[in-house]
């Protein structure tokens, strides 16, 4: 597969979207590190300050994935990224001129309705500049260096945050928008293809639930998206903003579900809704042990396992590219991930409401439970789904 990346970075957009979406997604982390932090700090030491961050994404983003995909074909790829990198800088810098918890929330929303725009313009670039056979390599690209990304960008924005303040670690998000945009600006993408009728949400909604096993694997993946970013926002709650372990609380997340989806990326079984379904078994474990923690250094190891759980929805990933129609997959995609970031807004207050009225231990521990019952009605369905046992029978080859 070397070759493969290789080859594909010797195409100017390819090198272009990998490149600044390398950049502005280490950038993203550092940011939200630093707003996390800040929020915590802001709402006087309470986890629901970290976790309305998250929330505050969840309306804006939902909408603009689901509502804006038709809109956004219409404007040439690279003008459109180059301008939400323009504006992400603008937004990512408000908290560090206006005081106040309500401007964290507000900068958070409006970075979760750029970062949807992004990514479903960025698909649209894919689709119309990329061939083919870089689409795949692009795809392991960028997401091994979004966990990367994640881990050392919570590191490096946790860190200055609690150490020397938030302002360092947002002004540094905001040049790396700056940065992506011009890289972006610079490139050329072909104009927009001549589009077919336009799809509304309804449309996204029935390919899912059309397909007997996107309609097992999306629900799935919504779920996990309400507990996915637990150990992030429970961060400052095991480790307080002054405690050296905090910046490792916050990346241990990213860091194992950035090493397991190297491990498992190559792996021909990784198609088999049977090991999907494990996987998230896996996960309601991590969980549990997680749950079992007293000391930040147990909470960095059972993160590093959460991660590595999350990981398993590379599978369903992969099902979506093979199954959903091809001349839709944009609008397909628009919808799960418009839900996925409505899902995570939602869920995460909650359990991060539930550790602050109990404990950070009993929040893990009903997010396990929640993941366990998933995944064993996710297996119920599954054993009565002869897609699913083909699918069982014919591994799909990853290309990672």
């Amino acid at each position: 597969m070397e070759g493969g990346y290789r080859d594909a970075l010797r195409s100017a957009p390819v090198r272009a979207i990998w490149s600044a979406g390398a950049v502005s997604q280490l950038g993203d982390y550092i940011g939200q590190g630093a707003l996390l932090v800040l929020a915590f700090d802001r709402a006087g030491g309470r986890v629901l300050g970290p976790a309305a961050v998250l929330a505050a994404a969840a309306v804006p983003a939902l909408l603009t994935g689901a509502l804006a995909g038709s809109w956004l074909d219409r404007i040439p790829r690279a003008r459109a990224l180059a301008g939400t990198q323009v504006l992400g800088a603008v937004v990512i810098a408000l908290p560090v001129v206006l005081p106040g918890l309500a401007i964290v929330f507000l900068s958070a929303a409006l970075l979760g309705a750029l970062k949807a725009i992004t990514i479903a313009v960025r698909s649209g670039a894919m689709a119309e500049a990329v061939e083919d056979r870089h689409r795949s390599p692009l795809l392991a690209l960028l997401s091994t260096t979004d966990q990367a990304g994640q881990v050392l960008g919570y590191v490096v924005g946790a860190g200055l945050a609690a150490s020397v303040g938030a302002a360092p670690a947002l002004l540094l998000d905001a040049a790396s928008f700056l940065l992506g945009g011009l890289i972006l600006a610079r490139t050329a993408f072909p104009p927009p293809a001549p589009r077919p009728a336009r799809a509304g949400v309804a449309t996204g909604i029935r390919d899912i639930l059309g397909n007997p096993v996107l309609r097992i694997l999306a629900p799935l993946v919504w779920i996990t998206a309400t507990v996915g970013s637990l150990p992030e926002a429970l961060a400052a709650g095991v480790a307080g903003t002054d405690d050296p372990w905090l910046p490792f609380v916050f990346a241990a997340a990213p860091a194992g579900q950035a090493l397991t989806m190297i491990v498992i990326g190559r792996l021909p079984q990784l198609g088999r809704p049977s090991v999907q379904l494990i996987h998230l078994a896996w996960l309601s474990l991590a969980f549990a042990i997680a749950a079992l923690g007293r000391t930040p250094g147990w909470f960095v190891l059972a993160n590093l396992l959460v991660g590595s759980g999350v990981a398993w929805t590379i599978g369903p990933q992969l099902a979506f590219l093979r199954l959903a129609p091809p001349e839709r997959m944009a609008q397909v995609t628009g919808v799960m991930i418009a839900v996925v970031i409505a899902a995570d807004g939602i869920g995460t207050p909650l359990f991060a409401w539930l550790a602050d009225a109990t404990s950070v231990p009993s929040a893990y521990r009903a997010a396990g439970a929640i993941v366990l019952v998933s995944a064993l009605l996710g297996w119920t369905f599954k054993e009565r789904t002869p897609l699913a046992a083909e699918l069982d029978l014919a591994p799909t080859r990853t290309g990672a």
